[in-house]
């Protein structure tokens, strides 16, 4: 334990941590890699070896980079938080396949040699394998970025691809049947287990670039496809020169394998660095547009391994090149494509935000004027007609200042001109309009400075009607206003005069001159009658103040108190649901409901004629709801004004309470009122021990 201390320590001292130390050693891996992949080539090309010293070293060349790559993936999974969890079975695999690679290479050079077979043997199998780990690999990778073999899209794209490359490696299947001296035959079972191979890794590997969500920062996989692709490449060119019977690669027959084992070696590197591969859902579109350049690398990486296995002449390489070309001129084209088609998506997606911004200015009920620099209307919205009182196609290159009106003018031109200069707050003005029958019309106006927007270029003027709004505000305070007269009434001609009344009686017994004990006796029981309907007469004061205090704030109570003293011929019929709880109800909420209950019921008794009323409060989905409905003739349909006073009391109040008032009835008999209004969450009781 002392050791393992002082050694982190020492670490510690130097600045360095065993994920940074890791991370130090993988690049310079790669980098030593890459530099050996390179120098592979030049030395064979400038050393004056004997063919014979060639061809030994040839099958051994990719060697080193086999076991630096698997000592850079092993250490990679056993360091401590380097690898991810998530992709810790994959590099399990990879580790798997540097493996079963070297010990394939080591048996194929040991026990074949330079011998072509026709039948398989233990080389052929475990290089099969080798391949088939690698696409479990990229499988798994596959199903980590998001991707899935639930979907038959993905089932046939992979059969599409797998069949293109398999009809270009047609020429491989044809050979056993090649009259001899074509080339070195190979059986159809060889034949026929590489190309699937090859073909179901290749597929693999191009639907994992499919579904990938984005190729930056995930240099690591890249690697890795590039790696296998160079594999696979080299080894379909490979067989072809067996097949031709006509070494073109020379002694680099295994530098496929170098370049594939420099591009693990460069991966495990990246692995440090790339971004975490999140499981996303990818494009459709892209889907679609990715599919294409995949399909056309491997067919031409495929058709070119075919041709060469059929002839040694030059023309092969022109066709190399012309393909080759295709292929690039095929994704170039689709990633010009793919940029076009974003772009259009774009243009589309402003156009359907224009069209949705348009078809709002268009139903809103609200007036949208927008005046240029020059105090001309610009655009008028289509309810600024019917607001106006004008045809909307004259509004536009008349002066702003004339939209409502002479008589409010100046006082437009004064808000207008502080607007302009008012570039951060918008302005508000309240204006009232004499409409053509006289009748006086309140408008609420905004404007906001968008002179800098060169969209709109002008001020943004919006008006809102709020003459009812007004109105009833007016009313309300209309209304509060005869509450205090009566109040004040009640209280000087019943109070008052109670007390007036004690209070001379009370002079009159300390001022008699011979008291008599009974007559004094019969005062003082007269007096003490009438401070008892003195106290009656303040608390029905108060009752008609604020019945709920009376009550000590319950709602269920003062609804209870008011059925008790209803009018028998048309009594109130209560009912309360027992699991309500109106201690949810604040002292504001419930003096509203009770007086919308109060005016309702006033309502019912001085107009429907009914026989009983019903009120009734429960709670539904989150809501309190309070109904009160009646028998009687039902309520008149309401006029286009909104109705009495009484009703838009009641809304008015409802609104208040953050909810909604909704009456049914109307033209049938009978009328029902209800009062929808959210209650607040119901605290978490606590329980003691």
């Amino acid at each position: 334990m002392d050791a393992n201390r002082s050694g982190t320590s020492g670490m510690s001292r130097i600045g360095l941590s065993p994920r940074s130390s890791f991370r130090h050693l993988s690049t310079l891996s790669a980098v030593l890699a890459w530099a050996y992949a390179i120098s592979i080539p030049i030395v064979f090309e400038l050393s004056a070896w004997q063919p014979q010293q060639v061809d030994a070293l040839a099958p051994w060349m990719a060697a080193p980079l086999q076991i630096l790559a698997f000592l850079l993936t092993a250490c990679l999974l056993l360091a401590r938080g380097v690898a991810s969890y998530r992709l810790r079975a994959f590099w399990w695999l990879l580790l798997a396949y540097t493996a079963v690679n070297f010990v394939a290479n080591y048996i194929w050079n040991t026990f074949r040699g330079n011998v072509v077979r026709e039948e398989m043997d233990l080389g052929d199998v475990l290089y099969l394998l080798d391949y088939w780990i690698l696409t479990a690999a990229f499988a798994l990778m596959f199903l980590r970025a998001g991707g899935t073999f639930k979907s038959i899209r993905v089932w046939l794209d992979g059969a599409t691809m797998i069949a293109v490359q398999l009809v270009a490696l047609w020429s491989f299947f044809l050979t056993p049947s090649l009259p001899k001296g074509f080339g070195q035959l190979v059986s159809v079972t060889a034949t026929l287990s590489y190309s699937l191979t090859l073909a179901a890794m290749m597929t693999m590997a191009a639907l994992l670039c499919i579904q990938l969500p984005s190729y930056r920062g995930q240099y690591g996989v890249l690697l890795l496809v590039g790696g296998a692709v160079a594999a696979v490449a080299w080894e379909i060119i490979w067989l072809a020169s067996w097949l031709v019977d006509f070494a073109f690669i020379g002694p680099y027959y295994n530098y496929g394998d170098v370049l594939c084992f420099a591009c693990i070696a460069s991966a495990v590197s990246a692995a440090q660095y790339q971004t975490p591969l999140q499981a996303e859902a990818v494009n459709p579109q892209r889907r679609v547009d990715s599919f294409l350049p995949a399909l056309a690398v491997l067919m031409a990486i495929a058709l070119v391994a075919g041709t060469l296995a059929t002839t040694k002449r030059l023309e092969t390489w022109i066709l190399v090149a012309l393909v080759a070309l295709c292929a690039l001129l095929m994704i170039t084209r689709q990633r010009s494509v793919r940029a076009e088609l974003r772009a259009l998506n774009h243009q589309l997606a402003a156009r359907e935000a224009d069209a949705r911004l348009t078809e709002l200015v268009r139903r809103s009920t609200d007036l949208i004027v927008v005046a240029d620099k020059d105090g001309m209307v610009s655009f008028a919205s289509p309810a600024a007609g019917s607001m106006l009182s004008m045809p909307a196609a004259q509004i536009p290159g008349m002066p702003a200042v004339q939209l409502f009106g002479a008589s409010n003018e100046a006082f437009l031109k004064r808000f207008l001109d502080r607007a302009f200069r008012n570039t951060d707050v918008p302005e508000v003005l309240e204006l009232h309009v004499a409409g053509p029958s006289g009748d006086v019309r309140a408008f609420k106006l905004g404007a906001v400075n968008q002179l800098a927007n060169p969209l709109i270029n002008g001020i943004v003027l919006t008006a809102h009607d709020v003459t009812g709004q007004r109105a009833l505000e007016r009313e309300v305070l209309d209304v509060a206003t005869r509450e205090r007269v009566r109040l004040s009434g009640d209280i000087h001609d019943g109070l008052g005069q109670e007390l007036t009344g004690i209070a001379l009686l009370l002079h009159v017994a300390a001022t008699a001159p011979d008291p008599d004990p009974e007559k004094q006796r019969r005062q003082l029981e007269s007096i003490v009658d009438q401070v008892n309907r003195t106290i009656g007469a303040a608390r029905d004061l108060a009752r008609g103040l604020s019945p709920l205090h009376v009550v000590l704030g319950s709602l269920a109570g003062a609804l209870y108190r008011l059925s008790q003293e209803s009018n028998p011929q048309m009594p109130i019929r209560l009912h309360i649901d027992p699991e309500f709880d109106d201690r949810l109800v604040d002292a504001f909420s419930a003096d509203h409901l009770y007086r919308i209950v109060q005016e309702a019921v006033t309502n019912a008794l001085r107009h429907s004629g009914g026989t009983h009323i019903d009120v009734e409060l429960h709670s539904a989905g989150g809501n309190l709801v309070l109904s009160i409905a009646d028998d009687g003739s039902g309520i008149p349909r309401r006029s286009p004004d909104g109705g009495g006073l009484g009703l838009r009391l009641m809304e008015y109040r409802a609104h208040l309470l953050g909810g909604a008032l909704r009456i049914s009835g109307a033209g049938e008999p009978g009328t029902r009122i209800e009062v929808t209004m959210p209650l607040p969450h119901r605290p978490a009781a606590i329980s003691v021990g």
